[in-house]
């Protein structure tokens, strides 16, 4: 399992999902690939379902989700509203994933965008912090694909982490956090 659709695909028909959200699209490659009954997308740009800021969408939206696919802005302080505005519309029993968990450069995980680097953002640092914070979580970050962050209701071990986090943190301490694609599949499928 290469792709993230491989991965959302596999946890959809594995737990019989039937609705999907995908927060930002931009050329459609995930979206277009995901197989389930219902499906919507939310995106300022580029042709989704919702033409809106995700938190336009999550303002207006009563709709709930079996399966959230989160791969919008970059930003620490946006995923992290997007990710507690889906654990408020998950349906019991459902899944978030969250693109671009596993920055493998500096400046990859800069805040700012820079033509020719591949760009994770600092969206990592919500997820460190929320692994800090959330024991009625379990999230682990699946090591494909840029690195994918699973959440899920659960329990999980309260990680502690500096208040200021920085990549070095972070490429010293990466496999706290994440699991590999074979750990994957015995967990979930």
């Amino acid at each position: 399992m290469k792709y993230r659709y491989e991965i959302i695909n596999s946890l959809i028909e594995k737990f019989n999902y039937k609705t999907y959200l995908e927060i930002g699209v931009k050329f459609q490659d995930n979206f277009k690939n995901i197989k389930v009954e219902s499906k919507v997308s939310v995106d300022p740009d580029h042709n989704p379902t919702f033409k809106m800021t995700s938190d336009e969408f999550f303002e207006k939206n009563k709709s709930t989700f079996d399966f959230i696919f989160i791969d919008g802005l970059h930003l620490r302080e946006q995923i992290e509203r997007d990710i507690n505005n889906s654990l408020k519309v998950l349906n019991k029993g459902g899944k978030i994933l969250c693109h671009d968990m596993n920055p493998k450069t500096r400046e990859g995980q800069e805040r700012v965008y820079k033509t020719g680097v591949s760009w994770w953002g600092d969206v990592w640092k919500t997820w460190v912090k929320m692994k800090s914070m959330r024991a009625d979580l379990k999230m682990s970050i699946i090591d494909t694909d840029c690195g994918l962050g699973l959440i899920e209701e659960g329990t999980q071990e309260i990680i502690s982490c500096p208040e200021d986090l920085d990549f070095e943190y972070w490429d010293k301490n990466r496999q706290k956090y994440i699991i590999s694609v074979e750990e994957f599949k015995k967990q979930y499928l």
